[in-house]
């Protein structure tokens, strides 16, 4: 996995994820996500080169979605993932 972080003109920043997030690859990202909120801006996530996501890593994100955390860009597949995860509520 690896991990892009862009500060936007609008000081919003952006994390951008590419490769296979798993559950190994959440500490590097928390890392990374801490260092972006530090910055007091709007976080977005852009995910549009994720290939790979397995399910420990998704409710990680939407735990994130959940807490202030939006996300702009999202491989169709990690989207319809997400919904089906919040709407049974496992």
């Amino acid at each position: 996995m690896r991990i892009q972080t862009s500060v936007e003109a609008t000081g919003s920043v952006t994390l951008s994820i590419a490769g296979t997030f798993n559950s190994a690859a959440v500490a590097d990202f928390e890392r990374a996500l801490l260092q972006a909120q530090r910055l007091q801006q709007p976080v977005f996530l852009d995910l549009t080169q994720v290939r790979l996501i397995d399910r420990p890593a998704l409710k990680y994100l939407i735990d994130l979605l959940n807490h202030d955390i939006r996300l702009v860009i999202c491989p169709a597949f990690v989207e319809q993932w997400i919904t089906r995860e919040i709407e049974t509520g496992e």
